[in-house]
Protein backbone atom coordinates (compact mmCIF):
# COMPACT_ATOMS: atom_id res chain seq x y z
CA UNK A 1 0.00 0.00 0.00
CA UNK A 2 2.95 2.28 1.22
CA UNK A 3 4.38 1.77 -2.49
CA UNK A 4 1.44 1.96 -4.57
CA UNK A 5 0.42 5.59 -2.84
CA UNK A 6 4.04 6.45 -3.38
CA UNK A 7 3.65 5.35 -6.98
CA UNK A 8 0.01 7.43 -7.65
CA UNK A 9 1.11 10.66 -5.72
CA UNK A 10 4.07 10.73 -8.47
CA UNK A 11 2.26 9.78 -11.24
CA UNK A 12 -0.64 11.95 -10.71
CA UNK A 13 1.56 15.15 -9.49
CA UNK A 14 3.84 15.04 -12.78
CA UNK A 15 0.80 14.99 -15.08
CA UNK A 16 -0.33 18.15 -13.32
CA UNK A 17 2.74 19.93 -13.35
CA UNK A 18 3.43 18.95 -16.93
CA UNK A 19 0.28 20.78 -17.78
CA UNK A 20 1.01 23.29 -15.02
CA UNK A 21 4.93 24.10 -16.47
CA UNK A 22 3.24 24.72 -20.18
CA UNK A 23 0.97 27.12 -19.30
CA UNK A 24 3.61 28.88 -16.84
CA UNK A 25 5.66 29.51 -20.18
CA UNK A 26 2.85 31.27 -21.65
CA UNK A 27 2.06 33.09 -18.79
CA UNK A 28 5.53 34.40 -18.55
CA UNK A 29 6.07 35.54 -22.23
CA UNK A 30 2.59 37.24 -21.74
CA UNK A 31 3.37 38.90 -18.73
CA UNK A 32 6.26 39.98 -19.91
CA UNK A 33 5.42 41.36 -23.49
CA UNK A 34 2.15 43.79 -21.35
CA UNK A 35 4.21 44.57 -18.42
CA UNK A 36 7.61 44.22 -18.48
CA UNK A 37 10.90 42.53 -16.44
CA UNK A 38 10.00 45.49 -13.65
CA UNK A 39 6.36 43.79 -13.04
CA UNK A 40 8.46 40.87 -12.72
CA UNK A 41 11.01 41.94 -10.04
CA UNK A 42 7.77 43.18 -8.27
CA UNK A 43 6.52 40.12 -8.25
CA UNK A 44 9.81 38.55 -6.84
CA UNK A 45 10.27 40.54 -4.26
CA UNK A 46 7.02 41.03 -2.57
CA UNK A 47 6.89 37.22 -2.56
CA UNK A 48 10.33 37.01 -0.72
CA UNK A 49 9.00 39.66 1.62
CA UNK A 50 5.59 37.95 2.62
CA UNK A 51 7.72 34.55 2.99
CA UNK A 52 9.95 36.16 5.89
CA UNK A 53 6.38 36.94 7.73
CA UNK A 54 5.75 33.12 7.20
CA UNK A 55 8.84 32.82 10.14
CA UNK A 56 6.37 33.42 12.44
CA UNK A 57 4.80 29.88 11.83
CA UNK A 58 7.71 28.50 13.46
CA UNK A 59 7.26 25.00 12.26
CA UNK A 60 4.37 24.04 14.01
CA UNK A 61 3.20 22.28 10.77
CA UNK A 62 6.10 20.32 9.93
CA UNK A 63 5.93 19.04 13.58
CA UNK A 64 2.21 18.41 13.89
CA UNK A 65 2.24 16.12 10.43
CA UNK A 66 5.33 14.61 12.27
CA UNK A 67 3.24 13.46 14.73
CA UNK A 68 0.41 12.37 12.47
CA UNK A 69 1.99 9.62 10.99
CA UNK A 70 1.82 7.04 13.47
CA UNK A 71 -2.06 7.91 14.78
CA UNK A 72 -2.86 7.73 10.96
CA UNK A 73 -0.87 4.06 10.60
CA UNK A 74 -2.95 2.94 13.34
CA UNK A 75 -6.23 4.80 12.56
CA UNK A 76 -6.58 6.28 16.18
CA UNK A 77 -9.37 8.88 15.04
CA UNK A 78 -9.25 10.92 18.78
CA UNK A 79 -5.46 11.70 18.32
CA UNK A 80 -5.89 12.49 14.89
CA UNK A 81 -8.68 14.59 15.67
CA UNK A 82 -6.84 16.72 18.36
CA UNK A 83 -3.79 17.08 16.29
CA UNK A 84 -5.86 18.69 13.73
CA UNK A 85 -7.72 20.51 15.95
CA UNK A 86 -4.97 22.26 17.28
CA UNK A 87 -3.24 22.93 13.75
CA UNK A 88 -6.64 24.59 12.76
CA UNK A 89 -6.64 26.69 16.55
CA UNK A 90 -2.37 27.49 15.88
CA UNK A 91 -3.07 28.71 12.04
CA UNK A 92 -5.89 30.94 12.64
CA UNK A 93 -3.56 32.76 15.34
CA UNK A 94 -1.12 32.40 12.92
CA UNK A 95 -2.97 34.43 9.94
CA UNK A 96 -4.28 37.00 12.40
CA UNK A 97 -0.25 37.89 13.80
CA UNK A 98 1.18 38.03 10.29
CA UNK A 99 -1.64 40.52 9.12
CA UNK A 100 -0.34 42.41 12.06
CA UNK A 101 3.47 42.13 10.79
CA UNK A 102 2.42 42.96 6.93
CA UNK A 103 0.58 46.56 8.18
CA UNK A 104 3.87 46.92 10.16
CA UNK A 105 6.43 46.22 7.37
CA UNK A 106 4.77 47.95 4.95
CA UNK A 107 6.01 51.46 5.30
CA UNK A 108 9.29 50.03 4.68
CA UNK A 109 8.67 48.51 1.45
CA UNK A 110 10.53 51.24 -0.70
CA UNK A 111 13.76 51.00 1.23
CA UNK A 112 13.91 47.56 -0.42
CA UNK A 113 13.88 49.16 -3.91
CA UNK A 114 17.04 50.49 -5.24
CA UNK A 115 16.63 53.42 -7.51
CA UNK A 116 12.74 53.41 -6.66
CA UNK A 117 10.38 52.05 -8.79
CA UNK A 118 7.92 52.84 -12.28
CA UNK A 119 5.36 50.50 -10.46
CA UNK A 120 1.98 52.42 -9.80
CA UNK A 121 -0.39 51.30 -6.54
CA UNK A 122 2.50 49.54 -4.93
CA UNK A 123 0.12 49.74 -1.76
CA UNK A 124 -2.67 47.69 -3.20
CA UNK A 125 -0.20 45.66 -4.77
CA UNK A 126 1.15 44.64 -1.59
CA UNK A 127 -2.14 44.00 0.31
CA UNK A 128 -3.26 41.32 -2.18
CA UNK A 129 -0.32 39.60 -1.75
CA UNK A 130 -1.09 39.57 2.06
CA UNK A 131 -4.18 38.58 1.26
CA UNK A 132 -3.61 35.31 -0.69
CA UNK A 133 -0.73 34.62 2.14
CA UNK A 134 -3.20 34.67 4.88
CA UNK A 135 -5.80 32.68 3.03
CA UNK A 136 -3.12 29.85 2.50
CA UNK A 137 -3.60 29.44 6.25
CA UNK A 138 -7.00 29.24 6.70
CA UNK A 139 -7.05 25.30 5.04
CA UNK A 140 -3.76 24.10 6.20
CA UNK A 141 -4.90 21.65 8.43
CA UNK A 142 -6.41 19.98 6.09
CA UNK A 143 -3.87 19.98 3.17
CA UNK A 144 -1.60 18.70 5.81
CA UNK A 145 -3.60 15.36 6.80
CA UNK A 146 -3.95 14.04 3.54
CA UNK A 147 -0.99 14.37 2.72
CA UNK A 148 -0.02 13.39 6.10
CA UNK A 149 -2.45 9.88 5.15
CA UNK A 150 -0.41 9.87 1.53
CA UNK A 151 -3.31 10.55 -0.13
CA UNK A 152 -2.22 14.06 -1.83
CA UNK A 153 -3.44 12.46 -5.12
CA UNK A 154 -7.11 12.58 -4.31
CA UNK A 155 -6.77 16.91 -5.00
CA UNK A 156 -4.32 16.74 -7.92
CA UNK A 157 -7.01 16.63 -10.00
CA UNK A 158 -9.24 19.49 -8.64
CA UNK A 159 -5.76 21.43 -8.13
CA UNK A 160 -5.00 20.94 -11.75
CA UNK A 161 -8.59 22.27 -13.28
CA UNK A 162 -7.99 25.10 -10.47
CA UNK A 163 -4.37 26.04 -11.85
CA UNK A 164 -5.81 25.83 -15.57
CA UNK A 165 -8.64 28.01 -15.00
CA UNK A 166 -6.04 30.68 -12.84
CA UNK A 167 -3.57 30.27 -15.60
CA UNK A 168 -5.76 31.54 -18.47
CA UNK A 169 -7.82 33.86 -16.62
CA UNK A 170 -4.87 35.67 -15.59
CA UNK A 171 -3.95 35.49 -19.81
CA UNK A 172 -6.66 36.68 -20.99
CA UNK A 173 -6.73 39.96 -18.07
CA UNK A 174 -3.21 40.58 -19.28
CA UNK A 175 -4.06 40.28 -23.12
CA UNK A 176 -7.29 42.49 -22.46
CA UNK A 177 -6.47 45.08 -19.91
CA UNK A 178 -2.67 45.11 -19.33
CA UNK A 179 -3.69 45.35 -15.68
CA UNK A 180 -1.74 44.06 -13.60
CA UNK A 181 -4.03 44.42 -10.06
CA UNK A 182 -6.94 42.92 -11.82
CA UNK A 183 -4.49 39.82 -13.40
CA UNK A 184 -3.82 39.60 -9.24
CA UNK A 185 -7.40 40.08 -8.09
CA UNK A 186 -8.68 36.98 -10.69
CA UNK A 187 -5.78 34.97 -8.92
CA UNK A 188 -6.52 35.67 -5.32
CA UNK A 189 -10.38 34.62 -6.38
CA UNK A 190 -9.70 31.64 -8.27
CA UNK A 191 -7.62 30.78 -4.80
CA UNK A 192 -10.22 31.54 -2.70
CA UNK A 193 -13.00 28.97 -4.62
CA UNK A 194 -10.07 26.28 -4.96
CA UNK A 195 -9.47 26.51 -1.10
CA UNK A 196 -13.27 25.83 0.03
CA UNK A 197 -13.50 23.20 -2.56
CA UNK A 198 -10.55 21.61 -1.28
CA UNK A 199 -11.50 21.96 2.24
CA UNK A 200 -15.35 20.11 1.34
CA UNK A 201 -13.73 16.94 -0.36
CA UNK A 202 -10.90 16.52 2.38
CA UNK A 203 -14.22 16.93 5.37
CA UNK A 204 -15.78 14.17 2.94
CA UNK A 205 -13.12 11.70 3.19
CA UNK A 206 -12.36 12.70 6.93
CA UNK A 207 -15.70 12.78 8.36
CA UNK A 208 -14.99 12.52 11.41
CA UNK A 209 -12.76 15.78 11.88
CA UNK A 210 -15.49 17.73 11.79
CA UNK A 211 -16.94 16.97 15.04
CA UNK A 212 -17.75 19.99 17.32
CA UNK A 213 -16.16 18.19 20.40
CA UNK A 214 -12.73 19.37 21.80
CA UNK A 215 -10.04 16.72 21.94
CA UNK A 216 -6.83 17.69 23.43
CA UNK A 217 -3.14 16.31 22.72
CA UNK A 218 -1.36 13.91 25.31
CA UNK A 219 1.52 15.57 27.24
CA UNK A 220 3.66 13.21 25.66
CA UNK A 221 3.21 14.72 22.00
CA UNK A 222 2.96 18.10 23.17
CA UNK A 223 5.77 17.97 24.77
CA UNK A 224 7.38 16.36 21.28
CA UNK A 225 5.34 19.30 19.74
CA UNK A 226 6.67 22.53 21.87
CA UNK A 227 10.55 20.88 21.50
CA UNK A 228 10.10 20.35 18.43
CA UNK A 229 8.83 24.21 16.92
CA UNK A 230 11.59 25.74 19.01
CA UNK A 231 13.62 23.75 17.06
CA UNK A 232 12.13 24.19 13.17
CA UNK A 233 11.44 27.91 14.33
CA UNK A 234 15.42 28.16 13.93
CA UNK A 235 15.64 26.14 10.68
CA UNK A 236 12.78 28.17 8.94
CA UNK A 237 14.90 31.19 10.30
CA UNK A 238 17.77 30.16 8.67
CA UNK A 239 16.20 28.56 5.81
CA UNK A 240 14.72 31.94 4.39
CA UNK A 241 17.54 33.55 4.78
CA UNK A 242 20.07 31.29 3.01
CA UNK A 243 16.92 30.53 0.52
CA UNK A 244 14.41 33.16 0.94
CA UNK A 245 16.81 36.39 0.70
CA UNK A 246 18.11 36.59 -2.52
CA UNK A 247 15.43 38.80 -4.77
CA UNK A 248 15.78 41.00 -1.62
CA UNK A 249 19.55 41.74 -1.77
CA UNK A 250 19.11 41.91 -5.55
CA UNK A 251 16.52 44.23 -5.39
CA UNK A 252 18.25 46.10 -2.65
CA UNK A 253 21.95 45.81 -3.89
CA UNK A 254 21.54 45.93 -7.28
CA UNK A 255 17.89 46.90 -9.02
CA UNK A 256 14.60 45.59 -9.35
CA UNK A 257 14.73 45.09 -12.47
CA UNK A 258 17.74 42.89 -12.08
CA UNK A 259 15.45 40.41 -9.81
CA UNK A 260 13.07 40.24 -12.59
CA UNK A 261 15.63 38.77 -15.14
CA UNK A 262 16.82 36.61 -12.49
CA UNK A 263 13.37 35.80 -12.07
CA UNK A 264 13.17 34.27 -15.18
CA UNK A 265 16.14 31.61 -14.65
CA UNK A 266 14.25 30.70 -11.12
CA UNK A 267 11.19 30.07 -12.68
CA UNK A 268 12.48 27.68 -15.35
CA UNK A 269 14.73 26.11 -12.74
CA UNK A 270 11.21 26.20 -10.48
CA UNK A 271 8.95 24.61 -13.02
CA UNK A 272 11.42 21.67 -13.19
CA UNK A 273 11.88 21.38 -9.74
CA UNK A 274 8.07 21.33 -9.80
CA UNK A 275 8.08 18.50 -12.29
CA UNK A 276 10.63 16.27 -9.73
CA UNK A 277 9.44 17.00 -6.74
CA UNK A 278 6.26 14.84 -6.97
CA UNK A 279 9.06 12.18 -7.42
CA UNK A 280 11.05 12.98 -3.94
CA UNK A 281 7.86 14.01 -2.38
CA UNK A 282 6.11 10.94 -3.16
CA UNK A 283 8.89 9.16 -2.38
CA UNK A 284 8.96 11.36 1.01
CA UNK A 285 5.20 10.28 1.97
CA UNK A 286 5.49 7.03 2.39
CA UNK A 287 9.12 7.48 4.26
CA UNK A 288 7.53 9.09 7.54
CA UNK A 289 5.22 5.72 7.68
CA UNK A 290 8.52 3.36 6.57
CA UNK A 291 10.74 5.17 9.86
CA UNK A 292 7.77 4.63 12.23
CA UNK A 293 7.34 0.97 10.90
CA UNK A 294 10.11 -0.66 9.81
CA UNK A 295 14.01 -1.29 11.31
CA UNK A 296 16.81 0.59 10.56
CA UNK A 297 18.15 -1.69 7.74
CA UNK A 298 15.10 -1.55 5.77
CA UNK A 299 15.40 1.85 6.40
CA UNK A 300 18.67 2.11 5.08
CA UNK A 301 18.16 0.29 2.16
CA UNK A 302 15.07 2.46 1.09
CA UNK A 303 17.34 5.69 2.01
CA UNK A 304 19.93 4.36 -0.69
CA UNK A 305 17.58 4.09 -3.17
CA UNK A 306 16.13 7.60 -2.89
CA UNK A 307 19.75 8.42 -2.44
CA UNK A 308 20.56 6.86 -6.11
CA UNK A 309 16.83 8.22 -7.55
CA UNK A 310 17.83 11.89 -6.23
CA UNK A 311 21.21 11.54 -7.77
CA UNK A 312 19.86 10.33 -10.75
CA UNK A 313 17.52 12.90 -11.88
CA UNK A 314 19.53 16.00 -10.33
CA UNK A 315 22.35 14.71 -12.41
CA UNK A 316 20.58 14.78 -15.58
CA UNK A 317 18.38 17.80 -14.89
CA UNK A 318 21.94 20.09 -14.29
CA UNK A 319 23.17 18.99 -17.88
CA UNK A 320 19.92 19.33 -19.30
CA UNK A 321 19.98 22.79 -17.96
CA UNK A 322 23.42 23.73 -18.81
CA UNK A 323 23.01 22.94 -22.71
CA UNK A 324 19.57 24.20 -23.10
CA UNK A 325 17.93 27.27 -19.82
CA UNK A 326 20.24 29.72 -21.93
CA UNK A 327 19.25 28.92 -25.30
CA UNK A 328 15.53 28.40 -24.10
CA UNK A 329 15.84 32.00 -22.75
CA UNK A 330 16.83 33.60 -25.79
CA UNK A 331 14.44 31.91 -28.15
CA UNK A 332 11.33 32.20 -26.08
CA UNK A 333 11.85 35.67 -24.59
CA UNK A 334 15.02 36.97 -26.05
CA UNK A 335 18.99 37.67 -25.63
CA UNK A 336 18.66 40.86 -23.94
CA UNK A 337 17.36 39.09 -21.09
CA UNK A 338 20.06 37.00 -20.20
CA UNK A 339 22.38 37.32 -17.37
CA UNK A 340 26.38 36.72 -17.53
CA UNK A 341 27.59 33.44 -17.49
CA UNK A 342 29.15 33.47 -14.13
CA UNK A 343 25.68 33.90 -12.76
CA UNK A 344 24.11 31.09 -15.44
CA UNK A 345 27.22 28.69 -13.50
CA UNK A 346 26.10 29.92 -9.81
CA UNK A 347 22.56 29.34 -10.73
CA UNK A 348 23.42 25.55 -11.42
CA UNK A 349 25.67 24.83 -9.20
CA UNK A 350 22.98 26.16 -6.03
CA UNK A 351 20.29 23.88 -7.85
CA UNK A 352 22.59 20.46 -7.72
CA UNK A 353 23.20 21.29 -4.58
CA UNK A 354 19.90 21.65 -3.18
CA UNK A 355 18.93 18.73 -4.83
CA UNK A 356 21.07 16.70 -4.30
CA UNK A 357 20.55 17.31 -0.55
CA UNK A 358 16.13 16.30 -1.29
CA UNK A 359 16.77 12.60 0.13
CA UNK A 360 18.79 13.51 3.57
CA UNK A 361 16.62 16.03 4.44
CA UNK A 362 13.37 13.95 3.85
CA UNK A 363 15.00 11.09 5.98
CA UNK A 364 15.79 13.69 8.72
CA UNK A 365 12.42 15.72 9.09
CA UNK A 366 10.00 12.29 8.70
CA UNK A 367 12.20 11.09 11.43
CA UNK A 368 11.68 13.82 13.75
CA UNK A 369 15.29 14.79 13.96
CA UNK A 370 14.48 18.79 14.38
CA UNK A 371 16.62 19.65 17.81
CA UNK A 372 20.59 18.00 17.37
CA UNK A 373 21.13 20.67 14.67
CA UNK A 374 18.63 23.59 15.40
CA UNK A 375 21.64 26.20 15.84
CA UNK A 376 23.10 25.55 12.80
CA UNK A 377 20.57 27.19 9.94
CA UNK A 378 21.61 30.09 11.93
CA UNK A 379 24.86 30.02 11.60
CA UNK A 380 24.80 29.07 8.09
CA UNK A 381 22.36 32.17 7.43
CA UNK A 382 25.10 34.43 9.21
CA UNK A 383 27.71 32.78 6.54
CA UNK A 384 25.54 33.37 3.80
CA UNK A 385 24.24 36.87 4.28
CA UNK A 386 27.64 38.07 5.19
CA UNK A 387 29.41 36.44 2.05
CA UNK A 388 26.85 37.82 -0.15
CA UNK A 389 26.44 41.15 1.14
CA UNK A 390 30.43 41.19 1.12
CA UNK A 391 30.85 39.28 -2.88
CA UNK A 392 28.57 41.85 -4.52
CA UNK A 393 30.97 44.44 -4.22
CA UNK A 394 33.13 42.24 -6.55
CA UNK A 395 30.97 39.95 -8.63
CA UNK A 396 27.65 41.68 -8.51
CA UNK A 397 24.34 39.53 -8.89
CA UNK A 398 26.61 36.24 -9.37
CA UNK A 399 28.18 37.85 -5.67
CA UNK A 400 24.53 37.32 -3.65
CA UNK A 401 24.31 33.78 -5.23
CA UNK A 402 27.94 32.43 -4.42
CA UNK A 403 27.15 33.24 -0.63
CA UNK A 404 24.45 30.77 -1.11
CA UNK A 405 27.04 28.33 -2.14
CA UNK A 406 29.30 28.86 0.47
CA UNK A 407 27.26 28.36 3.31
CA UNK A 408 25.34 25.41 2.31
CA UNK A 409 28.66 24.00 1.23
CA UNK A 410 30.62 25.02 4.53
CA UNK A 411 28.07 23.51 6.92
CA UNK A 412 24.42 21.57 6.44
CA UNK A 413 25.98 19.57 3.54
CA UNK A 414 28.02 17.52 5.93
CA UNK A 415 25.67 18.28 9.18
CA UNK A 416 22.64 17.19 7.70
CA UNK A 417 23.94 13.87 6.83
CA UNK A 418 26.15 13.02 9.79
CA UNK A 419 22.34 13.40 11.73
CA UNK A 420 20.53 11.15 9.22
CA UNK A 421 23.73 8.38 8.88
CA UNK A 422 24.10 8.59 12.91
CA UNK A 423 20.56 8.37 14.20
CA UNK A 424 18.59 6.13 12.09
CA UNK A 425 20.96 3.98 10.05
CA UNK A 426 23.79 4.02 12.79
CA UNK A 427 26.51 4.02 9.96
CA UNK A 428 29.14 6.31 9.41
CA UNK A 429 28.61 9.35 7.23
CA UNK A 430 31.62 8.70 5.66
CA UNK A 431 29.55 6.14 3.23
CA UNK A 432 27.25 9.21 2.22
CA UNK A 433 29.95 11.02 1.26
CA UNK A 434 31.88 8.22 -1.14
CA UNK A 435 28.42 7.79 -3.07
CA UNK A 436 28.00 11.89 -3.22
CA UNK A 437 31.57 12.56 -4.40
CA UNK A 438 31.11 9.08 -6.75
CA UNK A 439 27.85 10.84 -8.04
CA UNK A 440 29.56 13.80 -8.80
CA UNK A 441 32.06 12.77 -10.85
CA UNK A 442 29.51 10.71 -12.79
CA UNK A 443 27.67 13.95 -13.33
CA UNK A 444 30.69 16.24 -14.59
CA UNK A 445 31.72 13.33 -17.00
CA UNK A 446 28.27 12.61 -18.17
CA UNK A 447 28.17 16.29 -18.78
CA UNK A 448 31.22 16.96 -20.59
CA UNK A 449 30.40 14.12 -22.99
CA UNK A 450 26.91 15.70 -23.31
CA UNK A 451 27.78 18.84 -23.56
CA UNK A 452 30.63 17.46 -26.66
CA UNK A 453 27.53 16.40 -28.54
CA UNK A 454 25.39 19.33 -28.00
CA UNK A 455 28.05 21.79 -29.36
CA UNK A 456 27.93 19.74 -32.67
CA UNK A 457 24.60 20.62 -33.60
CA UNK A 458 24.73 23.94 -35.53
CA UNK A 459 20.73 24.32 -35.83
CA UNK A 460 19.56 27.50 -34.17
CA UNK A 461 15.68 27.90 -33.10
CA UNK A 462 12.93 25.57 -31.78
CA UNK A 463 14.09 22.49 -33.54
CA UNK A 464 17.78 22.82 -32.57
CA UNK A 465 16.25 23.12 -29.30
CA UNK A 466 14.45 19.75 -29.57
CA UNK A 467 17.56 18.36 -30.99
CA UNK A 468 19.69 18.93 -28.02
CA UNK A 469 16.70 18.10 -25.56
CA UNK A 470 16.68 14.53 -26.97
CA UNK A 471 20.34 14.35 -26.60
CA UNK A 472 20.26 15.90 -23.23
CA UNK A 473 17.85 12.98 -22.12
CA UNK A 474 19.37 10.04 -23.91
CA UNK A 475 22.84 10.06 -23.70
CA UNK A 476 23.45 10.87 -20.23
CA UNK A 477 20.38 8.27 -18.96
CA UNK A 478 22.10 5.53 -21.21
CA UNK A 479 25.54 6.56 -19.64
CA UNK A 480 24.20 6.15 -15.90
CA UNK A 481 22.46 2.69 -17.06
CA UNK A 482 25.46 1.82 -17.82
CA UNK A 483 27.15 2.34 -14.87
CA UNK A 484 24.49 1.37 -12.43
CA UNK A 485 21.96 -1.52 -14.13
CA UNK A 486 23.90 -4.32 -12.19
CA UNK A 487 23.80 -2.15 -8.72
CA UNK A 488 21.15 -3.14 -6.03
CA UNK A 489 19.33 0.22 -5.87
CA UNK A 490 18.36 -0.18 -9.33
CA UNK A 491 17.52 -3.88 -9.24
CA UNK A 492 15.15 -2.68 -6.62
CA UNK A 493 13.60 0.12 -8.36
CA UNK A 494 13.02 -2.27 -11.49
CA UNK A 495 11.01 -4.90 -9.29
CA UNK A 496 8.97 -2.86 -7.66
CA UNK A 497 8.34 -1.16 -11.09
CA UNK A 498 7.45 -4.45 -12.47
CA UNK A 499 5.35 -5.68 -9.76
CA UNK A 500 3.31 -2.87 -10.12
CA UNK A 501 2.65 -3.09 -14.06
CA UNK A 502 1.35 -7.14 -12.92
CA UNK A 503 -0.34 -6.01 -9.78
CA UNK A 504 -2.62 -3.19 -11.99
CA UNK A 505 -1.96 -5.22 -15.39
CA UNK A 506 -1.07 -2.17 -16.86
CA UNK A 507 0.02 -3.89 -20.68
CA UNK A 508 -3.17 -6.01 -20.89
CA UNK A 509 -5.53 -2.74 -19.99
CA UNK A 510 -3.29 -1.29 -23.10
CA UNK A 511 -4.32 -4.12 -25.51
CA UNK A 512 -7.42 -4.31 -24.15
CA UNK A 513 -8.12 -0.97 -25.14
CA UNK A 514 -6.08 -1.36 -28.32
CA UNK A 515 -8.61 -4.04 -29.51
CA UNK A 516 -11.90 -2.09 -28.34
CA UNK A 517 -10.72 0.44 -30.82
Amino acid sequence: MRTKNSIKNICISILTQIVITLLGFVSRKVFIDNLGTEYLGINGLLSNVLSMLSLVEGGIGTSIVYNLYKPLAENDEPRIIALVQLYKKLYGILAIIIFGLSLTLYPFLGILMKDGSTVTSINIIYFIFVSKNIISYLNAHKWSLINADQKGYVLAKYNLIFNILTTVSKIIVLVVTNNYILFLLIEIAIFVIQNLWNGKVVNERYPYIKTKKKYTIDKEIKSNLITNVKALFLHNIGSYCVLGTDNILISTFISVKAVGLYSNYTMIIGQLSSLLNPIVGGIGASVGNLIATENKEKNYEIFNVTYLINFWIYGVCVIFLYNLLEPFINWWLGNDLLLDKLTFIIILINFYLSGMRNSIITFKSKAGIFTNDKYVPIIESIINLGSSIILVKYFGLSGILMGTTISTIVLPLWVQAKLVYNKIFNKSVSEYFKKYFLYLGITIGAGIITTALCNMIFINGFIGLIIKGIICVVVPNIILILIFYRSTELRYIKNILNGYIKKNNIFGNIKRADEAL
